[in-house]
């Protein structure tokens, strides 16, 4: 791994594990955490301490889409391109239906809005051999995502409300893979074993450096294929409406309008919707 990557979701879990892998091959690391960077600062100290990586920290809140273009702002201050950007950052379900501070369905924002609106505000900067990864979850192929209640107002519940927002991520990559020359995939990376996991499933899982394993080799791998799913490293078959164009466009459409206010000078370059 080279140049620079953003990885966002970096301070905990496969986010923290991919961090230290990145740092000893990457000539700048743009780490995204929700927190201060103060509450941070052991891993930071890590972090320049085992690699060459430049290391840049940004605290954002993806509750605030607001702090998402603040992040978008702060990349492209800080390098003239991204070569890899890692969409790591996620949240359980909420117990009970929450909406964000701007309004929408909270996990949907964290999970799949927070990612879409900076994947579009930073595109301009990924070169046609870059690559952007979106970390999805296996648990999208039990989900079935209705776009007329995209916000899950009915039968709200934590579980399909984390689907959910993974089977969107999904068919995002899927979709925005068939107008953008970098790279752009999807990925499981496994049962691991973080708070994430513990917060929803009453299972174990295996170590976050198996996790992180396979978002780099999602990141690095020119065999892999613009728009595909992995899930364990291999090339898989994504949930029947996450491969469905007319759904990839009409999800897009919907998207695009809920982050209007926040893409700015982003939207002239964004694909046709």
């Amino acid at each position: 791994m080279s140049g620079t990557v953003v990885l966002t979701g970096g301070t905990s879990g496969i986010g923290a594990a991919a961090a230290r892998r990145i740092a000893t091959s990457a000539e700048r690391l743009l780490l995204h955490g929700p927190e201060p960077q103060s509450a941070v600062q052991p891993l930071i100290d890590e972090l320049r301490g085992i690699g060459r990586a430049e290391l840049v920290y940004a605290q954002a809140d993806f509750d605030r889409l607001d702090d998402v273009v603040a992040l978008s702002r702060m990349v492209a201050e800080a390098a003239e391109r991204v070569d890899i950007l890692i969409n790591n950052a996620g949240r359980p379900g909420a117990r009970s239906r929450r909406c964000s501070t701007d309004g929408y369905e909270a996990t949907l924002q964290t999970n799949y809005l927070a990612a879409v609106l900076l994947t579009e505000r930073l595109l301009p900067y990924v070169p046609a051999g870059g690559r952007v990864v979106h970390v999805s979850s296996a648990t999208h192929l039990s989900a079935r995502l209705d776009l007329d209640d995209l916000q899950f107002r009915h039968g709200y519940e934590p579980a399909a409300a984390y689907a959910r927002s993974k089977l969107a991520l999904v068919a995002h990559a899927a979709r925005q893979a068939r107008y953008y020359r970098p790279g752009i995939v999807s990925v499981h990376p496994g049962v691991v074993s973080t708070r994430l996991l513990h917060a929803m499933f009453a299972i174990q899982g295996q170590d976050a450096s198996h996790g992180a394993a396979n978002l780099i080799h999602a990141a690095v791998d020119p065999a892999v294929p613009s728009g595909a799913y992995l899930d364990e490293g291999r090339v898989a078959e994504p949930a029947e409406q996450a491969r469905v164009p007319s759904f990839q466009d009409d999800l897009h459409r919907r998207t695009m309008a809920l982050l209007t206010p926040w893409l700015g000078d982003s939207s002239s370059r964004s694909a046709p919707a």
